[in-house]
């Protein structure tokens, strides 16, 4: 693969802000992309006429199976070769995808396109955090990927509003088109401004040996503990998360009985401002932290686990919209501090010609499990749920065809009660989360002293 035209010459300060611009730019582009089915599931539901567990596959299992097949081998590739060039590729390979996902006329034909949009962001994570980490040194870490993580409430707010919006005046297909469009001049910007760093060039190293074999990466991680806690406690994080990325608008439209569009507005307000706030303070405030106590990179997120699962519990249970949507607000400030925390100690953890493999590592576990399952699994509640509370009837018949017009309402009612009670089970595995993150907590500062950063 070749390298970026502009990567023959060291990256400056003002490269550096640059990089950061352009990855959190793409990242944002990424979430849109993958979540933008999320927001506008509800109406894929109605035209498809799809159960709740097919709308879990399609937002889950759909774009991680080849993400998650793929994240390594193009990590490893990005160990070798320019990683600019990969991110740029990716980019364009999965935004022409989301463009395509408006075609779709099936079930089938859309889990394609949502396979294919996985195959395309299977190249960008990996890659975008090891150039950050040769950008940033290990103290700033906790921080650059909290802000890299601003994406996702970028993400929901731009592809929150704007996919609802579109999909409210003209339809859920001409949303993925618009979505899909940015991306390939986002990806032409980043194939001729972004740098390539050398290796190490954070630390002040320039490392222009081969890199370790994927083995030595495992080896690596397998014998920390700490990074075992860590994995798990992100893997059920994700589940959880994208579970009630997948399900909360509709919760919200079946629950309150409001338009796709005000949903979408309360979706965004929901998760756009707290998360970011979550992102935000688990970085800066664990990097500020950290200086007193290493083990404040895994207490922290440990804490905001804790608070999380009571917070979303108390929202979800709410039965008036606008005490629903403030008590929701709250969880996200807390639920959005693990990331900053747990990506950088998987950096610090290895060497820098190990980070992409280790990223996508951490990152196709959290995919394969949190994205595949969690959704699934919701939707296989929330159908279990809503059958038991619908009682004059078939309610799979029900969901499937609308039901003859008196049923409509019990049937929408029994819909709402299946997805709140299946998202109030999910949030319950917060705690566990936290418990991962106190056993790390135990094991980390004698880890990462002893490990090069």
């Amino acid at each position: 693969m070749p390298r970026s035209p502009s990567s023959d010459r060291d990256p400056t300060p003002a490269d550096r802000r640059w990089a950061l611009i352009v990855l959190v730019a793409i990242s944002t582009v990424a979430f849109i992309d993958r979540s933008i089915l999320n927001t506008v599931g509800q109406a894929i539901k109605d035209d498809l006429k799809v159960s709740d567990l097919q709308l879990g596959l399609l937002g889950g299992a759909a774009f991680a199976v080849l993400y998650g097949l793929l994240a390594i081998p193009v990590a490893r590739l990005a160990e070798h070769r320019s990683r600019v060039a990969i991110i740029s590729i990716a980019v364009a390979v999965w935004s022409a995808m989301t463009a395509l996902s408006g075609f779709a006329n099936s079930f089938t034909h859309l889990l394609l396109a949502r396979i294919g949009v996985g195959v395309g962001e299977a190249g960008a994570g990996a890659p975008s955090q090891s150039l950050l980490s040769d950008y940033y040194p290990p103290e700033k870490r906790a921080s650059v990927f909290s802000i890299l993580g601003l994406a996702t409430p970028l993400g929901i707010i731009i592809g929150g509003l704007g996919g609802a919006v579109v999909a409210q005046q003209f339809g859920w297909r001409a949303a993925f088109l618009i979505v899909g469009a940015p991306g390939l001049v986002i990806a032409l910007i980043a194939w001729l401004t972004l740098k390539e760093p050398p290796r190490g060039f954070s630390e002040g190293r320039r490392d222009q040996g081969a890199p370790p074999p994927l083995s030595a990466v495992l080896t690596r991680l397998g014998a920390s503990r700490t990074f075992r806690h860590f994995l798990i406690a992100a893997v059920i994080i994700n589940f959880v998360g994208f579970s009630g990325m997948s399900f909360l608008h509709p919760f919200l439209v079946r629950t309150f009985n409001v338009d796709y569009t005000t949903a979408a507005f309360a979706f965004v307000i929901v998760n756009s401002i707290s998360l970011a706030g979550g992102y935000l303070a688990g970085g800066f405030i664990t990097d500020r932290l950290v200086k007193r106590d290493l083990r404040w990179y895994a207490w922290a997120p440990a804490i905001g686990m804790a608070l999380a699962a009571p917070a979303y519990i108390a929202g979800f249970l709410q039965t008036q919209w606008i005490a629903a949507i403030l008590v929701l607000i709250l969880p996200g400030l807390f639920s959005g501090v693990y990331f900053g925390p747990t990506f950088a100690v998987t950096h610090n953890l290895v060497e820098p010609r190990m980070r992409a493999s280790a990223t996508a590592l951490l990152s196709v576990v959290m995919s394969l499990v949190g994205m595949t399952t969690g959704p699934v699994v919701t939707g296989w509640l929330s159908d279990l749920f809503a059958a038991r509370a619908f009682t004059l009837g078939d309610y799979a018949a029900c969901s499937a065809d609308g039901g003859a017009a008196d049923l409509t309402e019990a049937c929408r009612v029994a819909s709402a009660v299946g997805i709140r009670n299946a998202l109030v089970v999910i949030v319950t595995l917060f705690w566990w989360a936290s418990l991962h993150y106190l056993l790390a907590a135990r094991s980390i500062r004698a880890e990462l002293q002893s490990k090069p950063a």
